[in-house]
């Protein structure tokens, strides 16, 4: 090698090398996970203390198909990803990108953070499970009244603080009695399975749909505008059409919307687009 090249080299900043954690570090890292039923503040907790010893760029969580932005950051063309386990269960891989490429210690050093990480993951999924079990409807899969009622006020106070547009939609399912009466429950059922499909298929990924109860659905829109509402009703109509199921047993909808005015709650926002609903349903 040139000398000069070998001095250039040897003159380098290296990095130190990475020991790995003690017991009292690893003691200390799970207390602070242990018992942290939140996603956002488990990752936080673990980022923060995983970035004690690596660089980290961006971090992405991914799990079932759905990825959550960790660390906000550049994304560089050193990746390493790693599945994440607990027993026997995945809890999904996380994806590093790094300014460097991960040497050897490096990489031991995630495994181990990992492995303390993993118990309390595992807790706060199956915590977030249960809780969104208990805001569905069973039938439909969309949120339930509870689901609505907490939604519909967290978008209010969204819409005075920051003016963003949102705007309500109840829709009521025509026929659907006669169904019941004439077919039974398992079509009646599956009257409800189809429009829950069709009404997710009409609205955007960031909007929210629920099943209060029967034949009687609703849509939170947000950010939105009149316009909106026009949009999403055309699109069930043509979905509707085009469902073989809703057309064999006569199904159609009746829907009523409302724009959120200042000084709305939930209660007026409702009472307006349920006016709309009954006078859409009279002129049938």
């Amino acid at each position: 090698m040139d000398p000069a090249l070998w001095d250039k080299f040897a003159d380098a900043p290296q990095k130190p090398r990475r020991k790995p954690l003690g017991a009292d570090v690893r003691l200390l890292i799970l207390q602070k996970l242990q018992g942290k039923l939140d996603l956002a503040l488990l990752f936080e907790i673990f980022t923060r203390e995983m970035e004690k010893q690596v660089d980290i760029h961006r971090l992405i969580w991914e799990l079932e198909g759905t990825a959550t932005l960790i660390r906000r950051g550049k994304a560089t063309e050193f990746r390493q990803t790693f599945i994440l386990r607990f027993g026997e269960n995945e809890l999904g891989k996380l994806q590093y990108c790094t300014p460097y490429k991960l040497d050897k210690d490096e990489i031991n050093l995630l495994h181990t953070y990992h492995r303390l990480f993993a118990g309390p993951l595992a807790n706060a999924i199956e915590y977030r499970r249960v809780k969104n079990l208990a805001l569905q409807d069973y039938l439909s899969t969309l949120g339930n009244r509870t689901s609505f009622e907490q939604d519909i006020r967290h978008a209010i106070a969204l819409s005075e603080r920051r003016n963003v547009g949102l705007v309500l939609i109840i829709f009521d399912l025509d026929n659907f009695k006669q169904v019941n009466d004439r077919f039974g429950h398992l079509d009646g059922d599956k009257v409800i399975r189809r429009f829950a499909t069709i009404l997710k298929d009409a609205v955007r990924a960031t909007d929210r749909c629920y099943r209060l109860g029967g034949d009687e659905f609703t849509a939170l829109l947000q950010p939105a505008t009149d316009e909106s509402a026009g949009k999403v009703a055309t699109r069930i109509q043509q979905l509707m059409k085009q469902d073989q199921t809703l057309r064999a047993l006569n199904i159609s909808v009746s829907l009523g919307y409302a724009h959120y005015q200042k000084g709305d709650t939930s209660i007026s926002l409702i009472d307006r687009a349920d006016r709309q609903l009954y006078q859409h349903k009279r002129q049938k």
